[in-house]
């Protein structure tokens, strides 16, 4: 493809060299440039692009688009014979719209959705996935759980792919004959531009809270960058006006935006309403109440706030045409979903619970969900991400402070940070008297929650979910809870077996 034709669409502020360039491939990291590829210097969080141009040149780069003056870049005063370089407003913009136009703009060809959220983003896409998997055969899926077509699950590094990655995705899936994709957009995804050059179809807003101030620095940009996304969409939006900035967001989208808007929520005037809930210990069941009609739901997901999920995801495969039968056999089709809410057989009326929940809102939730129906203490594994919103920590702890029995408080990806560090940070929240052990060691801590539990215990392990892996300094280690906690269940029935032996033998 001729660099002009690449360059489509984006306003160029400098050119230097040939037009006509033929480019075989785009880059955004300087080791990855080979002969024929244009390169897009990023100036990203921790380091820009800009100083690796001579280096993609090296490797065979034979353009690059810089945000830059040319005259501040050593590489570009006196560039290669054969070389030519853009410059252009947003490299990160550029590299979207550059991407798009490489692999021809596939969004186009495909229905896309995208849902978006604090919390629900996962499960809410895993059930638009479950409800179009079933009346349309394959559906194409991005998000923290990984990338799913062609009937089988790739991994993925973030929620959402950066914009080079997720074009040849999206090309990848219209090739193999996939009609729809839904995917998880998140707020850095939104505000890196990421997804801005992706032809949204429809858009699901779950709810917004404490989350993520360490990058978009107070509240009110975080909702901003979430709000973009509903102004990208081209048929409908479907909202959550139960939370706070969903109803703003409804209300702003209700003035002359053209999309058709649908709400979801408990109850009032929302389109789509739950009715009749009974919460049980493994399942929820409730009424379905829709403009077209109502349904009784049974879901083996727990707890109030899959109840939003469902309603979100229900509205999103109405506005695709679906019928309510259809979206029932799909919401009740969905029996776990990995790492959220996930629970682990256990000997002993023992119950242990893995979730993702890594939010003010999400332990909430959660917590008050088991408190709902446990029978004895709730013990509770976590820790706080290192080099992330240090503000929510303190938060944390306070909320589990106040519904758990026993905080066992450990690592979670302490990055470069102290966990010490961190730990003294959550316990600043504690409420006064909270018993509580720290064990810095993730894998000891939670298998001496395991090993010292009692009967009808509720172990509940939260902030890594479907994850495998954990993240201290710069080294990236496998890390599989559902593997160790096998291992503590096999050594608690050893000792179990064992104490029984030892009480029947004679004195």
């Amino acid at each position: 493809m001729k660099l002009a034709d690449l360059m489509e669409g984006l306003p160029v502020i400098e050119w230097k060299g040939d037009r006509n360039t033929e480019v075989s491939d785009i880059c955004y990291h300087s080791e990855r440039a080979a002969a024929g590829s244009a390169f897009v210097a990023i100036e990203g969080l921790k380091s820009d692009g800009h100083k690796y141009l001579a280096d993609a040149f090296s490797r065979g780069a034979v353009a690059a688009a810089v945000s830059k003056e040319f005259c501040q870049l050593a590489a570009l005063r006196s560039l290669p014979q054969g070389r030519t370089a853009v410059r252009v407003k947003d490299t990160r913009a550029a590299l979207s719209r550059m991407a798009a136009n490489f692999y021809g703009k596939p969004s186009e060809g495909l229905t896309m959705i995208g849902v978006t959220g604090t919390n629900g983003k996962t499960s809410i896409t895993w059930m638009i996935h479950a409800i179009l998997q079933q009346q349309y055969g394959s559906v194409g899926q991005i998000g923290s759980l990984g990338i799913y077509f062609s009937h089988r699950w790739k991994p993925s590094t973030h929620t959402t792919p950066e914009s080079l990655e997720l074009q040849k995705l999206l090309r990848g899936m219209l090739n193999s004959g996939l009609k729809s994709c839904v995917m998880e957009v998140s707020s850095h995804a939104l505000e890196l531009n990421r997804v801005r050059d992706i032809d949204f179809d429809g858009a699901v807003f779950a709810n917004l809270t404490h989350e993520h101030l360490d990058f978009h620095k107070s509240m009110e940009q975080y909702y901003m960058a979430k709000r973009k996304l509903f102004y990208m969409t081209g048929q409908f939006n479907v909202i959550n006006t139960d939370d706070i900035y969903g109803k703003r967001l409804a209300l702003e989208l209700s003035s002359g935006r053209g999309t058709r808007l649908i709400t979801y929520g408990l109850g009032g005037e929302a389109h789509f309403k739950a009715h009749d809930i009974r919460i049980h210990k493994n399942y929820t069941e409730f009424l379905l109440v829709t403009p077209t009609g109502e349904m009784p739901i049974k879901t083996c997901l727990p707890g109030k706030y899959n109840i939003y999920n469902c309603l979100a995801a229900a509205a999103c495969a109405e506005a695709m045409g679906l019928e309510l039968t259809q979206i029932r056999d799909g919401l009740e089709g969905v029996r776990q979903i990995p790492g959220r809410f996930e629970q682990i057989p256990a000997e002993g009326n023992v119950n242990i619970i893995i979730d993702y929940a890594h939010t003010p809102d999400g332990f909430r939730q959660i917590l008050e969900t088991v408190r709902q129906t446990a029978k004895g203490r709730i013990v509770m594994v976590f820790g706080c991400v290192g080099e992330r919103d240090k503000s929510k920590r303190s938060v944390m702890g306070q909320i589990a402070s106040k519904y758990s029995d026993l905080c066992i408080l450990t690592t979670d990806n302490c990055r470069s940070e102290d966990p010490e560090d961190i730990i003294n940070q959550i316990k600043k929240g504690f409420i006064p008297g909270t018993k509580h052990v720290e064990i810095l060691d993730r894998e000891t801590a939670i298998r001496y929650a395991i090993l010292s539990s009692k009967e009808n215990d509720t172990i509940l392990i939260t902030g890594k979910g479907h994850e495998q892996r954990q993240i201290i300094g710069d080294t990236v280690y496998y890390f599989n809870e559902r593997e160790i906690i096998s291992v503590a269940l096999r050594e608690r029935s050893r000792q179990a077996v064992l104490g029984a032996k030892v009480a029947q033998m004679p004195v």
